[in-house]
């Protein structure tokens, strides 16, 4: 039996190639692995174990990779076929495309004579061949649909840091970075602060900013540990579709070093009349200001008190 499932996704050929081929990150990429190791691996070849879920079974195989970088070719059989197969096979094929590149996924498999007791609810070898259709539509289906999420996400997204070094003492900037409910009275681009909720090491708050010309209201889930303050945004602006980050406060020579740390995830949908890359820039010079503005806010508030250090 043969089955055949593709999918087209918009970037380059040699990215999707590359998710094919790194097996040891699809059990945080594909939904029904749950393990996946390399035994063995060359330029041209992958030995492989795979744990993943099967309709409502857990199922493990062993398979052999042939890899042709150039042709961006995988083929696969594996070795230690999963219960119900006498063998199992198939290819990863990329292709490239007008706009992106498809990848197609065949399996060839053939399942055993005797089948009783190897599966919960598989008696026959009729319903052997039907659990592993069932089987291979979802799983495929699922990987694919990962593959396209994951590299259309990652090419949406962007890191980026702003850093400044004060002349004041860690405890003393650290304290007006963590006490949020106070930043409308410190930072010029904070409207208000409504704390929803904070004891010692958590917050949750949500802020009115001004963003260039318009205000926002954004919600923020912050944890405090040691010198670092991480959050995230669970309903970031509608220009992303993600924004987490973190405040460091380092102490150095000639004082502290304070770093603002962002990660985000451009919201295509909004950015329409806008390519990827500008908008990413738009979007880290609005944050980095804001951050920057933070810096020179707290620089203000501490100038000529006991907790300069210079």
């Amino acid at each position: 039996m043969k089955t055949n499932h593709n999918i087209n996704v918009n970037c380059e050929a040699d990215v999707a190639f590359s998710f094919c081929l790194n097996v040891e990150n699809w059990p945080s990429v594909f939904p029904p692995c749950l393990a996946a190791n390399v035994i063995s691996e060359t330029q041209t070849e992958q030995v492989i174990d795979i744990t993943a879920i099967a309709n409502d079974s857990i199922l493990s195989w062993t398979s052999m990779r042939e890899i042709d970088r150039q042709a961006r070719t995988i083929s696969f059989k594996q070795t230690k076929p999963s219960p119900l197969l006498k063998y199992m096979q198939g290819t990863w094929q990329v292709n490239v495309q007008e706009n992106g590149c498809s990848i197609e996924l065949i399996h060839e498999f053939e399942v055993k004579e005797a089948v009783s007791g190897l599966v919960e609810g598989v008696e026959t070898r009729e319903q052997a061949h039907s659990y592993m259709l069932e089987c291979i539509e979802r799983n495929s289906n699922k990987e694919l649909g990962a593959i396209k999420e994951a590299i259309e996400k990652q090419a949406l997204s962007h890191e980026f840091e702003a850093t400044m070094t004060l002349p004041y003492t860690k405890s003393a900037v650290f304290q007006l970075l963590r006490d949020a409910k106070h930043w409308p009275q410190l930072l010029p681009h904070c409207e208000e602060v409504q704390m929803h909720y904070q004891d010692h090491e958590n917050q949750e708050f949500t802020m009115v900013v001004k963003v260039e010309d318009k205000e926002e209201k954004i919600r923020s889930i912050r944890k405090v540990e040691g010198g670092k303050i991480s959050y995230f945004q669970p309903s970031p602006p509608p220009a992303l579709l993600e924004h987490q980050g973190y405040w460091t406060v380092k102490e150095v020579e000639k004082g502290v070093e304070i770093t603002s740390w962002h990660n985000i995830v451009v919201n295509a949908d909004f950015w329409t009349d806008t390519a990827v890359d500008q908008a990413k820039a738009k979007i880290e010079t609005a944050i980095n200001n804001n951050s920057i503005g933070t810096m020179k806010a707290i620089d203000s508030s501490l100038k000529g008190t006991e907790h300069a250090t210079a």
